[in-house]
């Protein structure tokens, strides 16, 4: 199921051809395929390696609210790709990347086929940012220029690249000038280091769509490249963002989703993720900060609002939060009593305060039966599920009383205890009689 998302497709590779390209006859995507968007980058200040950066940017809704669907929609999903006459579909994010100028970007015929050719043979080194990984979130994120190798080892194949045995493909040290780095000297090893006082790091990104057909070869899609961020000497800098500037949420569609979380139910509601929203984002998170969602709840004619567990990190698309919390405080909710839910955003930027947006509306929907049994809370979050229904589901049941071992939790439960506990008080006396059967035979062994 998570094979469209992992984007493992190193097999997927040996079946394809060298720089296979846009068929005459393209697919039909399930999603409209844009640039990615918002790119940003931020130096982690040798916090990794000395010269990690990571980059960040965002994906359109329509290509966030598919994926959304994919954990909860898999067969569905499979069945529509089948009725256009493929297989399966995947998407990766490539990054590329040009120091000092933007006229040396580093993209050739081989990013299409993943740095491989016809024979499986690879083509690209370490430097090369072709297969990056992609999720349903309309921000995300990539480390680059953390690995770049051992200068003093001739062996290192991460800087010197390779250029043997038909493998042939440039390292570190083919693709960057000489002028671009410093040679930095350590204990048991040198590398190069890109000092971003004195030089700039261009890059852009673009998405690549593998469609496989239930017959024939992959077809690899590319997106068009982002606009182009920049960090270090020549880098824009980006205010922060301060109270007043990120707007409520914007929820609707609020239905039970048929999913539970330890005995309660779950709640979806869309989200809806507009361009102002999805570059600040974007933008907070090129900052090591962050905007998520925070989602309360409470019985109308409440004062008092309950903090949901559940989906926090901003996407297009569903969204579930659980009733736990609500249930654990009220104990006893009868079926059809109105629940009001509302949400807002926290922003936090480093070395400032964090702070919220407005709350959302406030909708209203009918209860199902929740009674507390007992006072177990569990703190796990809830498991994303997404589907695209608006009726609520029937009330469950009448919870059955739990008749099982307080304990373990299935065995009858003894004569008031668990099994287990016989089981410890009779290996006990089962020790107790046995040392004293040898205490005795030791004694009788001295008086002989």
């Amino acid at each position: 199921m998570k094979r469209f998302l992992s984007f493992a497709a190193a097999a997927a590779l040996s079946l394809t051809a060298l720089a296979i390209p846009v068929s005459a006859d393209e697919p039909k995507l399930p999603f409209e395929l844009s640039a990615p968007e918002n790119v940003s980058m931020v130096w982690l200040e040798g916090n990794d390696s000395e010269n990690t950066i990571e980059i960040h940017y965002s994906q359109n809704n329509s290509m966030s609210s598919w994926s959304s669907r994919i954990e909860s929609e898999f067969e569905k999903i499979k069945e529509e790709l089948a009725a256009d006459g493929y297989d399966d579909l995947w998407i990766k994010s490539q990054i590329d990347w040009s120091i000092d100028s933007q006229d040396d970007w580093k993209v050739n015929d081989y990013w299409l086929t993943e740095g491989y050719d016809k024979d499986f043979r690879q083509h690209l080194g370490y430097w090369a940012y072709i297969a990056q990984s992609y999720s349903a979130e309309t921000a995300m994120s990539e480390w680059i220029f953390r690995d770049m190798g051992n200068i003093d080892d001739p062996e290192d194949r991460v800087w010197y690249g390779r250029h043997e045995d038909g493998d042939d493909y440039s390292g570190w040290k083919d693709v960057l000038k000489e002028d671009q780095y410093d040679i930095i000297k350590g204990e048991d090893e040198s590398h190069a280091k890109i000092d971003l006082d004195k030089h700039t790091i261009y890059a852009r990104v673009r998405w690549l769509v593998t469609v496989r057909p239930l017959e024939g070869d992959d077809i690899h899609i590319p997106s068009e490249w982002s606009e182009v961020a920049a960090i270090g000497k020549d880098a824009v800098k980006v205010e922060p963002l301060k109270e007043g500037d990120v707007a409520a949420p914007v929820i609707s569609d609020l239905r039970y989703n048929g999913e539970e979380f330890n005995g309660y139910p779950v709640v979806a509601f869309k989200l809806a993720v507009d361009e102002t929203l999805a570059k600040q984002v974007a933008q907070v998170s090129g900052t090591q900060g962050g905007i998520s969602l925070e989602v309360e709840a409470k019985v109308q004619g409440s004062d008092e609002w309950v903090g949901l567990q559940g989906d926090w990190v901003v996407k297009a698309g569903e969204m579930t939060s659980a009733l736990l919390q609500l249930a654990e405080k009220e104990k006893d909710v009868k079926e059809g009593t109105p629940i009001e839910l509302r949400a807002r955003y926290r922003c936090a930027q480093p070395e400032r305060d964090d702070f919220f947006s407005p709350w959302s509306e406030t909708i209203t929907f009918g209860s199902q039966e929740m009674t507390v049994t007992t006072a177990t809370v569990t703190e796990a979050p809830v498991t994303e599920t997404t589907v695209t229904t608006t009726t609520a589901a029937p009330a469950p049941k009448e919870k059955e009383e739990d008749d099982k071992c307080w304990l373990c939790g299935f065995c009858p439960c003894p004569l008031g205890l668990c099994i287990f506990i016989w089981i410890a008080i009779i290996i006990v006396v089962g020790i107790v009689i046995l040392l004293i059967a040898i205490k005795k035979k030791k004694d009788g062994n001295k008086k002989e």
